[in-house]
């Protein structure tokens, strides 16, 4: 395998841009385009405000691109609700690292009051109702393992492989290693990939597709529902924007 380097031209404000991409992360001369391509949660610990609605995902996968100009990360995650046979919801977001005199101009009042204050973040420019979260990878080797914290506590890490069925060993190794980072092993749970792997060209395909377009950069067209549907107002937004996915796929 081939791999390419950042560069960076010195004295650019755009080699300060990539140098707070790779500094921001734990992992160690952090690579954003090693990083890139797509990922399989083969375990993970979601709790708090950044696991809401995923307590039943199979499947769960992750494609990042990195963008040279920007530069960011994209993010375009989806899973599958309660089995292979379930509903499929996905989400689109980015991940982008700051200088610290920057973040204060870029904080929301939610995040002010939350005081998130990491270098990189994960937001979802499309839905503003949710707070931007820390993104970190703590560790990876871009060919087979990446371990991400995704919460400015340990209520949120996944354990990311390349391929679908690393093995037991293979978690329980990892999970192991993030103990020394204050994790609690036996809290992160296995995450099942027991749906039919789908190619690159075929997830693409289905990323592509224009139900999975509009869902993850919330947009809903008429649902020509029979009937009115109730929301209750105190449930999470991810309660209520898990509901609309599941009646706009069904």
């Amino acid at each position: 395998m081939v791999h390419l380097t950042l560069p960076l031209v010195e004295g650019s404000d755009e080699r300060s841009e990539r140098l707070m991409m790779i500094r921001g992360m734990t992992a160690k001369d952090f690579d954003p385009i090693r990083y890139s391509g797509r990922w399989f949660e083969v375990a993970s610990l979601k709790r708090g405000f950044a696991g809401q609605g995923q307590e039943d995902c199979h499947c769960t996968q992750g494609v990042y691109t990195f963008d040279m100009e920007s530069p960011f990360i994209q993010v375009d995650t989806f899973c599958v609700h309660g089995g292979p046979n379930g509903y499929i919801t996905g989400i689109k977001g980015k991940v982008q690292c700051l200088p610290e005199d920057n973040l204060e101009k870029n904080e929301t009042e939610l995040e002010k009051q939350e005081m998130i204050k990491e270098r990189c973040y994960l937001r979802f420019p499309t839905l503003p109702f949710i707070p931007k979260e820390p993104y970190d990878v703590i560790a990876t080797d871009y060919d087979n393992f990446a371990l991400v914290s995704g919460a400015k506590d340990r209520g949120f890490i996944q354990i990311y492989s390349r391929t679908p069925d690393p093995g037991p060993e293979f978690i329980e190794k990892h999970k192991t290693y993030l103990e020394n980072f204050g994790y609690d092993p036996s809290i992160i749970k296995y995450t099942p990939q027991d749906c039919e792997v789908m190619s690159n060209s075929q997830l693409a395909a289905m990323m592509s597709m224009s139900g999975m377009q509009q869902a993850q950069t919330n947009q809903f067209p008429d649902l020509e529902l029979k009937g009115s549907v109730e929301f209750n107002p105190f449930t999470s937004v991810f309660d209520t924007l898990k509901k609309l996915l599941e009646l706009y796929f069904k």
